[in-house]
């Protein structure tokens, strides 16, 4: 189960100490327990899976630092409708790829994603776009040290895209943080 916003979810601010997320956690979850949801069983279990989920993601700090860098995570999307990759049947299957890479990340489906947008790249090795996005697949499948370097990749292409070094920089963090709690 993928929670796009734990925040939202628990309904605190991302400023939120541990203390104000437990909280929130116990009195969500008393809100939302089927037994106080009668007619609405499995609605309720649904949504206390989903508080279950956003309270752990929130309460690890190796966990709720994955959270907060994906919540910023854009894919690019190319420019233009048809025709971005120039001419030719590769370019069209790029193309193609690409577009169907997009549908999946925004479905949540990131091996999906991930698959379509490196065969982008087996098509088009020059795609800087495509790079960005296996980075930010990787990343949503916190596979931090593969989307550090691609991200790393792109940015030879895109040396000046703000957005990018922000996200390097995030990235970079939370692999110095797993880093300090992995036993000597």
């Amino acid at each position: 189960m993928a929670v796009k916003n734990a925040y939202e979810m628990l309904q605190v601010f991302p400023s939120a100490v541990a203390s104000e997320i437990k909280d929130a956690f116990r009195f969500l979850l008393f809100r939302f327990h089927p037994d106080h949801n009668k007619g609405r069983e499995e609605w309720a279990v649904q949504r206390t899976m989903e508080l279950v989920e956003a309270y752990h993601i929130l309460s690890d700090p190796a966990r709720r630092a994955h959270h907060d860098v994906m919540r910023a995570v854009r894919i690019k999307e190319e420019k233009g409708k048809k025709g971005f990759f120039g001419g030719g049947e590769k370019a069209k299957l790029a193309e193609e790829e690409f577009k169907r890479g997009i549908e999946a990340w925004k479905t949540d489906e990131y091996e999906q994603a991930l698959k379509r947008f490196a065969r982008v790249i087996e098509l088009e090795k020059d795609c800087a776009n495509a790079k960005f996005n296996l980075a930010a697949c990787f990343l949503a499948l916190e596979k931090v040290s593969e989307s550090l370097s691609w991200l790393q990749e792109y940015l030879t292409k895109a040396k000046d895209d703000v957005e990018a070094k922000s996200l390097l920089g995030k990235i970079t963090g939370l692999t110095h943080r797993r880093a300090a709690k992995q036993p000597g």
